[in-house]
């Protein structure tokens, strides 16, 4: 590609420049001047008489131009590519391994399985196929304590999910049982499949007290004991008290907008050619660069403007916000197949900034328990 320079020069003194028998490889004719296009050596030529004639250089065409932009840009394409090679590098060191498990035991296995095939903290990541060796030499190697394992790359991560092998001691444990009620109930669902049924659909039970029995009677004698096996679902109460401020501050938008730059470096953020301050907002960001493994980033922000309103909640309107936290706290400590059937306020205290309330719930749960059945001594003698 050949180098070509760009000079412009006034209408009027372009027929002199000609008649210096300079070779211009394009013209381009601009209102009252010109613009030429040369190469170097009449770029030379020309360029001694560009004191005399007025001649103002433009720019390059050519590779000409990449070198010139280089040399005058050589410090920024210097830190790009050492950032560039810094972010590559990076990349390309584990950081963090995170073992999905609730087992401590089998957390510091894997652990150890992992550190022991050099998959670890700050070592290079491994290749897919090093990766799918190592799992496999770990479910080898670990064939009575691991069912299923897993590791899956997340850039600099790896996410390892495992499975602890669980030997089923259940069709070797005959251990005669009854099923039981775990707290006191009104019975509203039995799904039995051993042993015999002893309560009713709405019977109240106590804790403790048999729904389905293990033992086996026949004519008012028990002729088996087995390992009863039933769900039992019942409805359970709870009293719960809350108390709720009764004055809140609420966030709302007065319609005023603004866009801006912004740059984070190590989490301060500095606001570019931004004059003008809200003194609360809300903020929709849009990274422009960033990097996890670099202390800034280029963001471009849509700013709202949000003003703080003191508000004060009626004696109902209080109410229901408090029922909804009751809500929460009774569904937060339930098995998740549990419901709450209705609700009654039991009994309401306004205080200066509070409001004091006791709900009554009706709740359906699993109240399935167990309890193993003992031989009678004189039985057993015999």
């Amino acid at each position: 590609m050949q180098n070509i320079y760009i000079v412009k020069i006034e209408s009027k003194y372009f027929k002199r420049i000609v008649s210096y028998h300079i070779y211009i490889n394009k013209i381009k004719k601009q209102d009252n001047y010109y613009l030429l296009y040369l190469d170097y050596d009449n770029y030379i030529k020309l360029d001694k008489f560009k004191k005399i004639y007025n001649i103002e250089f433009i720019g390059y065409k050519g590779l000409i131009k990449y070198k010139e932009l280089l040399k005058k840009h050589y410090l920024f394409f210097i830190m790009v590519i050492l950032g560039l090679s810094l972010i590559i590098f990076l990349s390309n060191i584990i950081f963090k391994i995170d073992i999905k498990t609730d087992d401590k035991e089998i957390e510091e296995l894997v652990r150890r399985e992992l550190e022991s095939k050099g998959l670890s903290l700050y070592k290079f990541v491994r290749s897919y196929s090093d990766k799918e060796k190592i799992k496999k030499d770990i479910l080898d190697n670990n064939k009575d304590r691991l069912e299923w394992l897993e590791i899956t790359r997340v850039g600099a991560s790896y996410i390892v999910e495992v499975e602890k092998r669980i030997i089923n001691q259940s069709d070797t444990d005959m251990t005669p049982r009854n099923v039981v009620a775990a707290k006191n109930a009104i019975i509203l669902s039995i799904e039995a499949t051993k042993g015999s049924i002893v309560k009713k659909l709405n019977d109240y039970v106590k804790k403790g007290e048999s729904v389905v029995s293990g033992e086996i009677v026949h004519k008012e004698e028990v002729v088996d004991r087995v390992r009863a096996d039933a769900t039992i679902y019942g409805e359970t109460w709870y009293n719960v008290h809350v108390s709720y401020p009764i004055a809140y501050s609420k966030k709302s938008l007065t319609g005023k907008t603004k866009k801006r730059l912004s740059l984070t470096v190590f989490n301060k953020k500095y606001n570019l050619f931004d004059k003008t301050k809200f003194q609360d907002e809300e903020i929709e960001e849009t990274k422009i660069f960033a990097h996890k493994f670099l202390p800034f980033k280029f963001s471009y922000e849509k700013v709202e403007e949000v003003i703080d309103e003191d508000n004060v909640y009626t004696v109902d309107e209080a109410y229901e916000e408090a029922l909804k936290v009751a809500r929460s706290k009774i569904l937060a400590k339930l098995p998740k197949d549990s419901k709450i059937l209705s609700q009654k306020k039991l009994k309401i205290i306004v205080n200066n900034s509070t409001i004091d309330v006791d709900i009554f719930f009706k709740v359906y749960e699993n109240i399935t328990a167990y309890s193993e059945i003992k031989e009678d001594i004189k039985e057993k003698e015999e």
